[in-house]
């Protein structure tokens, strides 16, 4: 992850962590559980972290936390993110040694006068994000919720909707995306338009024409495509492929 914004980070030892009413929270908040219990509601979404579980509230969704009556330790980044970050709200056992390590890192330059403290956890948080990733991408779905990545990596220049995950599963299609949104985090859909904007993202990299690259990744209306873009990226596909040519000459 690049062009992260930190806002702020916090370490609370064994204490006692405070209700928060509903909040639509305009940042993204990543919290990892080292000691205890916290259970959060993420868009109306119940999550419950017990030690070595973390939770990532996205920008724009509501959070809401229920007081801990038993102390807890735990670690906190607010940040903006120019890009959506490919997370989903829960993530269990991601407590590894090289997480700790890096949050260990973190709380020694916090809690120290360095030059450019907050660019140094900048890139410590970017890493973690990344490990995170990998740990996601290596994860054990269950078999319906992997059956359906599988089906959307293998048809992005197609028309995917609802009811075609349905017959492929022999599911209802809002068992299906209730499912998939309690494993990933996002609903089939979100998913689904998040991959396509990835890859054309690699297809900008590649110099592919604009309107091809709408093609290949399922969307028949340009200018649709663009709007898409431009809301999950903050650009439109033409200033970004010029920002990419940019950072490629420095």
């Amino acid at each position: 992850m690049e062009n992260l914004d930190l806002l702020l980070i916090r370490h609370r030892k064994n204490t006692t962590a405070e209700k928060l009413p509903p909040y639509v929270v305009p940042f993204y908040d990543l919290t990892i559980v080292l000691k205890g219990e916290l259970n959060y509601f993420i868009d109306k979404t119940p999550v419950h972290l017990s030690a070595g579980d973390a939770v990532l509230c996205p920008s724009g969704a509501v959070r809401e936390r229920v007081q801990s009556h038993a102390g807890v330790d735990y670690f906190s980044f607010n940040f903006y993110s120019d890009e959506p970050v490919p997370l989903p709200y829960f993530l269990p056992n991601c407590l590894t040694s090289e997480v700790k390590l890096i949050i260990a890192a973190c709380d020694e330059i916090h809690t120290k006068t360095y030059l450019n403290n907050e660019h140094k956890i900048e890139r410590l948080l970017s890493c973690l994000l990344l490990i995170f990733e990998s740990q996601l991408a290596n994860k054990n779905f269950k078999p319906v919720t992997a059956q359906i990545i599988k089906y959307i990596h293998e048809n992005l220049s197609t028309k995917i909707t609802l009811q075609d995950i349905g017959k492929l599963t022999f599911f209802s299609p809002v068992y299906c995306d209730t499912l998939f949104k309690q494993e990933t985090g996002k609903s089939i859909i979100d998913y689904v338009l998040d991959e396509r904007i990835n890859e054309a993202k690699k297809l900008l990299l590649e110099g592919v024409p604009l309107k091809q690259i709408a093609e290949n990744v399922g969307f028949s209306d340009y200018n649709y495509f663009a709007r898409v873009f431009k809301k999950r990226t903050g650009y439109t596909p033409t200033r970004y492929h010029v920002a990419l040519l940019k950072q490629s000459a420095r």
